[in-house]
């Protein structure tokens, strides 16, 4: 695996604390980083991105970081981010609301609207976690919230299979392929949304059936697992999943969803997280596109460019 790590000792000078800054930026987008006590500012981090997903170790203290407007305007795209706490506590502060994150839960929070995190405890703050593009989570379930939180601390077993889970996934790294790790971040977010976001969703609507809830997950990774097909169709995506391509549409539409957004969103995704892999810098614009399914790359620089604001040639320019 490919991994990039950064580390700045307790009282560094202000360049170093400019290059934590620029480490910052990198792995999570723009921040600023405010100093706390005299000789206790120092930082460590870790991180590494397979398939879609940034995988992070974060460690620091005697500092605040704060997301700005200015910050969150810069951003690529917006994405949450899973944390498995391992010290703390971390204070945060986001939309009028106050938190803590400590060891003992876990949590889901989007990274992409301002907030400022405080590093709490002599220890300072510490965690495992992943990140990935909000639309992974918007496609299961379109009311995901800014922020959620569940202890696995209280012998709760969504809370124990959610650690266990984010810490087998960390531990086996190195030994998983690029579409083992693509597959196990999709059961991750299955288990993310079923454990995190939907408990606080209330009840399904009756459109909203668990039998419903299931065709729609397995049209969707159907679909996930079938983009590099240039014939893929809500014809052939209902033919694969033994159901009738009205009942296809009804159930993707009780979710928000359409067969086909989905299907360019899908592809428009894993295309931009090739162009930003260093792997494939090598390889053209062109030839990536047509990897994820696209039969024109006409069509797929005008899609591209209306999903991220910037061509492709402009992003893989700015990687």
């Amino acid at each position: 695996m490919s991994e990039t790590e950064f580390a700045i000792s307790a009282g560094a000078g202000a360049d170093r604390r400019d290059q934590w800054r620029a480490a910052l930026a990198d792995a999570f987008g723009p921040f600023e980083v405010h100093g706390g006590k005299p000789g206790h500012f120092a930082g460590r981090l870790r991180y590494a991105r397979r398939a879609s997903l940034q995988f992070n170790d974060l460690h620091y203290q005697g500092q605040q970081l704060e997301r700005t407007a200015g910050n969150v305007s810069r951003l690529d795209q917006e994405f949450y981010t899973f944390g498995l706490p391992l010290a703390g506590p971390l204070a945060v502060r986001q939309q009028g609301r106050e938190f803590q994150v400590e060891p003992g839960c876990v949590y889901l929070m989007n990274q992409s609207l301002p907030y400022q995190a405080t590093a709490l405890g002599a220890g300072g703050y510490r965690s495992l976690s992943i990140s990935f593009p909000r639309s992974a989570l918007s496609q299961r379930d379109s009311r995901v919230g800014a922020f959620h939180k569940l202890r696995i601390d209280d012998g709760s077993p969504r809370g124990a299979m959610l650690a266990s889970y984010m810490e087998h996934m960390f531990k086996g790294m190195d030994g998983w392929s690029d579409a083992e790790v693509a597959e196990l971040g999709e059961r991750l977010i299955d288990l993310i949304v079923l454990f995190l976001v939907q408990p606080g969703q209330g009840h399904a609507s009756e459109s909203d059936s668990s039998v419903t809830v299931a065709h729609r997950q397995r049209v969707l990774a159907y679909i996930r697992q079938h983009l590099a097909d240039p014939e893929l169709s809500p014809a052939r995506v209902a033919e694969g999943c033994g159901i009738s391509v009205a009942y296809l549409h009804r159930i993707l539409r009780a979710g928000g969803l359409s067969a086909e957004s989905f299907i360019f969103d899908q592809r428009l995704e894993r295309c931009h997280a090739l162009l930003l892999d260093p792997r494939h810098r090598h390889r053209a614009i062109s030839e990536l596109a047509y990897q994820v399914g696209f039969s024109h790359p006409a069509h797929f620089s005008r899609l591209f460019k209306r999903r991220f604001g910037v061509s492709a040639r402009e992003l893989r320019a700015r990687s």
